[in-house]
């Protein structure tokens, strides 16, 4: 087996991987984005390959981490983790989970962090892949929770009937509108201050700045979708999904005007957005997270239950291997 650091930015038979299995975050289209802006992100993507064949690819960063050389999957998106030509199993998948080990001790690497995207997004769902690395002496040293519905069995009847009341009460004065034209600094002013004042009310920062959005939105254009709830004129709400694969949405984006909490936006503007995943034949739509840390937001959870958003873990798992002898 050939495991090869790659320069992604203009590979084929990287891309040609992501033609068959299309995955945002290993796509340099989105990836660049830390590069544009800076991030300083020591890019260390690797392919395998056996019978000169890619097998799997993995998205990576290495960095130092309280002086060890740590190998990340990834910094500057979600999550990475090993992504699998079809028709692999436990026995492949723990060879080469070993023959990258191995090539993480002669890499002088520490510590290796593998930051996984849940099971579920698998078209056919199984964990062997996890399983495999608890073989091979990682361990889960962090986990989450995200809120994924299952596009085929989401119908508005199935919802409680107090939520589809707010739904239907919400259309009467909400206007959703999508945004593909005239993407800059001008015109999504308004639309970005809606994130950003919703997000300095919770102490934090959104995770990108407005260039950057409008950097992402313009290299992958149909893959990043934009929306805005609005009332009289004026953005109340927005939303911003990620077709990160080709049959599953990711909310990264749910934000909106306080001063309009009363009109239910967040509400109307999740379940449009719901609707047009649905309608546009995805077959998973991921809320995202529902915890900081260790600490389960409960009210968001429920929050996004009550659209038939079931929970799933995210797991990050962990190698250390400072006392490991580099194989021969």
């Amino acid at each position: 087996m050939d495991i090869i650091k790659t320069d992604i930015t203009q590979n084929k038979e990287w891309n040609d991987f992501l033609n068959w299995d299309y995955n945002m975050f290993y796509d340099y289209k989105f990836i660049s984005y830390n590069d544009a802006f800076n991030k300083g992100l020591d890019w260390h993507h690797v392919m395998f390959k056996e019978r000169n064949k890619v097998i799997a690819i993995l998205n990576g960063c290495e960095k130092i981490i309280n002086g060890k050389k740590t190998y990340i999957s990834c910094d500057g998106v979600s999550f990475g983790g090993i992504v699998w030509r079809e028709r692999m199993d436990l026995i492949d998948y723990k060879s080469v989970i070993h023959a990258f080990t191995d090539y993480l001790k002669n890499n002088n690497f520490q510590e290796c962090f593998i930051r996984n995207s849940p099971n579920i997004y698998q078209n056919n769902a199984n964990e062997e892949y996890e399983y495999a690395l608890l073989l091979e002496g990682y361990n889960i040293s962090s986990h989450s929770i995200t809120n994924i519905i299952n596009l085929n069995d989401f119908e508005f009847e199935k919802l409680t009937n107090p939520k589809k009341r707010a739904i239907q009460k919400s259309a009467k004065n909400i206007e959703i509108q999508f945004i593909s034209e005239n993407i800059n600094n001008v015109n999504l002013a308004e639309y970005y201050n809606v994130l950003k004042k919703n997000r300095e009310l919770k102490n934090v920062k959104p995770t990108h700045t407005l260039d950057e959005l409008i950097y992402l939105k313009k290299n992958l254009a149909n893959r990043i979708i934009l929306l805005s709830a609005v009332i009289n004129n004026t953005v109340t709400g927005i939303c911003i999904l990620f077709i990160i694969k080709d049959d599953i949405v990711l909310n990264f984006y749910l934000a909106t005007d306080e001063d309009y909490k009363k009109d239910r936006v967040s509400d109307y503007i999740l379940y449009k957005s719901i609707e047009w995943a649905k309608n546009n034949g995805f077959r998973l739509y991921d809320i995202g997270t529902s915890n900081i840390g260790n600490m389960l937001l409960e009210g968001l959870f429920e929050f996004k239950k009550k659209f038939m958003a079931n929970g799933f873990f995210r797991k990050t798992f962990k190698l250390i291997l400072s006392d490991i002898t580099p194989s021969p």
